[in-house]
């Protein structure tokens, strides 16, 4: 079963030019979105739910059950009216059948139907305590709702069920970034790191608490390192440009800046943090122009 990407955000506080207001940087991986959104394939977590041995009358009703699945697996990928109604139809042929909760509570997530998603989760895990994959989506949703110890206990739960879940420790990671656990944090990325060595993700995540803590040399190093594994990780760009910022190289921050603003022309971040080097550059039309943009693409946003 393919797992979806994980919602990835981080808190991280604004200390450029005498500000100290806390933004929400986010980015889609696997998860735009901590959520950063990071695009990362989750096959670590991934399992297949499956019933526990049952008597010949209800395995009769798991293979319709698995029918009404494949039904729901030819409907058109954009159609979630059409998915819900077949693993709903799968359910209520087989009400045991932990594979169709699962899901069913996947596309309520990806339809932003949380409550439902999360009583599907809870009743795939009444079925099956080991289904980690369960533990693992009810967790970013419990993330999503800013939830963050049922998110931690929930992401714990996965790990503890899949040990060697990289996917799992990035999560729990990101959770304690934004609870300000930062060594918990720091341990949850290494870890993911360990196993995975290509796991943008978790040098992205260590970089953001290195960031926060102002190791900014540890910060710049993380995030280039995952700059170099997902080039495309827009976010990495920003955010190593605030360490180059406040480790007074801005022609680093200038270079990243444009570098995040080719790669994302529409977030007014960029703009702003290029406008304010300028200034101090003494370079004011280039400071006005970049200004005028920001102006330009907030009156798109009404």
């Amino acid at each position: 079963m393919q797992i979806a990407g994980i919602i990835f955000e981080h808190l991280i506080t604004d200390r450029m030019n005498g500000r100290n207001q806390t933004v929400n940087r986010g980015s889609t991986l696997f998860l735009s979105a901590l959520f950063l959104l990071l695009s990362a394939s989750s096959a670590a977590i991934c399992q297949s739910v499956e019933p526990s041995p049952t008597p010949q009358i209800i395995n009769e009703k798991i293979t319709a059950a698995k029918r009404f699945i494949e039904q729901a697996n030819n409907c058109d990928a954009k159609n979630s009216k059409c998915k819900l109604a077949a693993y709903s139809k799968a359910i209520e042929a087989a009400p045991d059948y932990a594979e169709a909760y699962n899901a069913r509570a996947l596309v309520y997530r990806g339809n932003g139907e949380l409550d439902h998603a999360l009583a599907d989760l809870d009743k795939v895990i009444e079925l099956d305590s080991h289904a980690a994959q369960a533990y693992y989506y009810r967790a970013i949703i419990y993330a999503t709702r800013n939830d963050l110890p049922m998110a931690i206990e929930n992401f714990g739960k996965a790990i503890e069920l899949l040990p060697e879940s990289w996917a799992a420790y990035v999560g729990r990671g990101n959770a304690h970034v934004r609870s300000r656990h930062y060594q918990n944090a720091i341990s949850d990325f290494e870890r993911a790191i360990q196993i995975e060595p290509k796991a943008a993700e978790a040098y992205y995540g260590r970089g953001t608490v290195y960031y926060l803590k102002n190791e900014f040399p540890k910060a710049i190093a993380d995030f280039t390192k995952a700059i170099e594994i997902t080039p495309d990780l827009a976010i990495a760009y920003l955010n190593r440009s605030k360490c180059y910022e406040l480790s007074s190289d801005d022609q680093a921050a200038m270079a990243d800046l444009s570098k995040f603003i080719e790669m994302q022309p529409l977030d007014v971040r960029g703009y702003e943090g290029r406008a304010a080097i300028y200034d101090r550059l003494g370079e004011k039309e280039k400071a006005d122009a970049d200004r005028q943009k920001v102006i330009e693409l907030r009156k798109q946003e009404l």
